[in-house]
């Protein structure tokens, strides 16, 4: 098992709840949720200001988006502020080449208001949601932030974190991986608030197979044996 690997697999350990762990936080540079993933990219969309709700896509089944006023769905360009610029491409300079964040156009909430707030209903439930994100960012010193929340079948609230983005002012397409990790597929509803903000690459995941549990197992006895080892040396 190359690192790589094995990295991936502890991360998959920890964050899927291998061991029936309770849910976490997942942040991260890139997308680690591909597992029997199905990603939402809202290519498909042009430029359409909606409040909802609007279906973007399957899991399978019925993707539903509802929002405060003037949500763009399919954005392809946002100014950030002091968090620097979103667009669907990479610049003129690096080659038009697509980004970790997405490569065509995305979501956005109206930066004209004071905030904005997104909400996505399944129509089949899932263990594992997020997405790219980030948010305008007036000044240097703005403590704005996201706050990323989990609703089961019925909306009540059953997991919530909130998170600040910071990049640089002169950076494209820079952001984090947000998303939240249960160990049963018990999300029915994933929400966004608090914040004014871009997003793309709705990512949503199953629970694993049992394969995948002893592939977990496998790794962290890895990990186990390679402390040891340094340990020793």
């Amino acid at each position: 098992m190359n690192r790589k690997t094995l990295t991936r697999t502890v991360w998959l350990a920890a964050a899927l709840g291998a061991s029936g762990a309770q849910a976490v936080q997942v942040v991260s540079d890139t997308n680690p949720f591909t597992q029997g993933a199905t990603v939402i990219d809202f290519n498909n969309f042009d430029g359409l200001l909606s409040t909802g709700p609007v279906d973007v896509g399957a899991v399978p089944g019925t993707v539903v988006l509802t929002s405060t006023p003037n949500v763009l769905v399919g954005a392809d360009a946002q100014d950030l502020g002091e968090n620097g610029l979103w667009g669907a491409r990479g610049t003129v300079l690096d080659g038009l080449t697509d980004t970790p964040t997405g490569n065509g156009n995305f979501l956005a909430t109206a930066f004209v208001a004071t905030r904005g707030e997104l909400g996505f209903s399944f129509s089949t439930p899932v263990a594992h949601v997020g997405a790219f994100f980030n948010q305008y960012q007036r000044t240097p010193t703005t403590n704005n932030t996201l706050r990323l929340i989990a609703y089961d079948a019925d909306g009540n609230e059953v997991e919530s974190f909130s998170y600040r983005i910071d990049t640089d002012v002169a950076g494209y397409n820079e952001g984090k991986f947000l998303g939240i990790s249960r160990p049963s597929a018990d999300i029915y509803g994933f929400g966004i608030a608090d914040g004014t903000f871009v997003m793309d690459n709705l990512t949503m995941a199953p629970v694993p197979e049992p394969g995948t549990y002893a592939l977990m197992a496998a790794g962290l006895l890895v990990v186990a044996r390679i402390a040891r080892l340094r340990s020793r040396s």
